[in-house]
């Protein structure tokens, strides 16, 4: 699953906008029609009760039943002169002013009641005759939806070109970053206008890349000073085992060897410590892989294989050239394997090899247990695992089904 959208802020920010204008537009365009309705409904309640009492005075005058006073508007003086339709909508005892819609006939009524010295007067109006039609109505809202659209689409650009340059000095600083190689770590800068935010970003990112060139400075400068420390007494050693060499002492000669294999196990460290800490390692270098290749790193590791009491054999079909530096191989190899011969007493280490990957597999005590005072794998690992990165490998360790475990690392 990918954590890392491919949307820019400035999509992001337009997106949002454009959706809160859109929503925006339609409330508008309903908030319209309605004010229209309510509008046309209240203003002809309001007008009728205004003309109610001048219209009424006819009764007094000695006038009855129902008058048509204009082809809109008529006046009762009794309720059961009123439509049968509006008679099924009010109660006869009611009074006010209300508008009726019948969606039977799609037919509306205005329509006021009043009680003058004891009787019931009503004047009814036909809001229908005068509203807008369905197709003048529809004719508004297309028009009205034009028009919408037109607005979208200007806003639409305005919100797109603004998105733009509020997104903009993130997108550069964004680009900055996805273009650095790490090769140096000097301050980065933004032009433009800047905010707050990305004042506080463009801060914190170089504090950062300060911390981590301080960091490399430190770890190459320590490498560098103490492979140096260390080749000096390393060369004394030497010398005084070749003065020892001379002399003929059965006890002095297994001692002398020892320190021999011991100072050359330091040198190799010590090599591949400074390898690693070199950007600039040539890719031109290999090592030939082949059966009699992984035979002889096991003969150098007898010992081990000794004291643990196990035993071991290769795989390999046909031999590879792979392009390593060869010191850097070779410590890979040593660790994994001595991490497998130590987790596995009266156990067996099974190496095989193809032009893909390379497998150990052992059946020891496994990752979840220590095994004869073993407290977890040390340096050894971390050499592996920082060789892996070196060249970009993929280095797994991972619990057998049964027992043991098996250390993979795929090549390429």
């Amino acid at each position: 699953m990918n954590l890392f959208s491919e949307t820019t802020i400035a999509q992001k920010i337009t997106r949002v906008f454009l959706i809160g204008a859109a929503l925006l537009l339609l409330c508008y365009g309903l908030l319209f029609k309605g004010a229209i309705l309510i509008t046309e409904n209240t203003s002809s309640k309001h007008r009728l009760t205004i003309l109610a009492p001048h219209y009424f005075e006819q009764y007094e005058n000695g006038k009855s039943g129902e008058i048509v006073i204009d082809p809109l508007v008529t006046s009762y003086d009794q309720f059961q002169l009123l439509p049968s339709k509006i008679q099924q909508e009010i109660d006869p005892e009611w009074l006010g002013v209300d508008s009726l819609h019948f969606p039977e006939d799609d037919s509306e009524f205005a329509i006021v009641a009043e009680n003058i010295k004891g009787k019931t007067y009503y004047l009814v109006e036909n809001i229908d005759a005068v509203e807008w039609s369905d197709g003048a109505f529809m004719l508004i809202e297309v028009i009205l939806l034009i028009c919408g659209l037109v607005l979208f689409f200007i806003a639409a650009i305005a919100i797109k070109n603004t998105s733009k340059k509020i997104a903009q000095p993130f997108s550069d600083l964004a680009e900055k970053l996805a273009s650095d190689t790490g090769e140096t770590f000097e301050q980065l800068s933004i032009e433009g206008t800047s905010t707050k935010e990305l004042t506080q970003t463009l801060t914190a990112i170089n504090n950062y890349r300060d911390k981590i060139e301080l960091s490399i400075k430190r770890e190459k400068s320590f490498t560098r000073y103490v492979s140096h420390e260390l080749r000096t007494p390393m060369t004394v050693i030497k010398g005084c085992l070749s003065i020892l060499k001379k002399q003929s002492n059965e006890k002095v000669d297994k001692q002398i060897h020892r320190i021999d294999g011991a100072l050359n196990e330091m040198q190799a460290l010590t090599q591949t410590f400074l390898l690693l800490a070199r950007d600039d390692i040539e890719t031109t270098n290999s090592i030939k892989l082949s059966e009699a290749y992984f035979n002889d790193q096991l003969d150098d590791l007898q010992s081990y294989i000794e004291s643990n009491q196990c035993s071991s054999s290769v795989q390999q079909l046909e031999d590879i050239e792979l392009s390593v530096e060869p010191i850097l191989f070779n410590a890979l190899l040593k660790n994994l394997l001595i991490n497998a011969i130590n987790s596995s007493p009266n156990g067996h280490i099974s190496l095989f090899v193809d032009n893909k990957q390379l497998s150990i597999v052992d059946n020891g005590s496994g990752l979840n247990h220590q095994s004869r005072g073993y407290e977890g794998f040390g340096i050894g690992l971390v050499i592996v695992k920082d060789i892996c990165d070196k060249y970009k490998w993929k280095f797994s360790l991972e619990n057998n089904v049964d027992k043991g475990c098996t250390a993979i690392v795929k090549f390429g």
